[in-house]
């Protein structure tokens, strides 16, 4: 097993690892629109909070040797279901043809009042 939480990786926010890397599978913990540098983004509009966040799923993945093409399962928590069409269309513009397993989940409240969290489940 290798952890990581190192580099230009976002910092956990918790007592967890940003990412694992175990029996070839990249398991990617919960990440919200928070630049890796720690600026957080709660108060921009939908698309830029999406954006964010999955340049950073994008940087950890690099960081894996691993690319979106290889993700296999994708779980996003949205802040609320209004939120379900445009992240559809922003998911398929940013990851291309590949279709991973997903799951969109509508949640009352997220950390700072985030629109979406997303993890994910990737072969490396």
């Amino acid at each position: 097993m290798r952890i990581m939480n190192a580099g230009r990786l976002p910092k956990p926010q918790g007592h967890y690892s940003t990412a694992i890397i175990s029996n070839h599978f990249l398991f990617v913990s919960g990440q919200l629109p928070i630049s890796a540098e720690g600026s957080h983004h709660h108060e921009d509009d939908f698309e830029t909070q999406f954006n964010i966040l999955f340049q950073n799923l994008e940087q950890i993945l690099t960081a894996a040797s691993c690319s979106f093409s290889k993700v296999v399962k994708v779980t996003a928590y949205l802040s609320d279901i209004k939120y379900s069409p445009q992240f559809n269309a922003l998911f398929a513009d940013f990851i291309g043809k590949h279709k991973p397993v997903r799951t969109v989940v509508p949640v009352t409240e997220l950390p700072w009042s985030y629109k979406l969290e997303v993890d994910l489940i990737a072969e490396v």
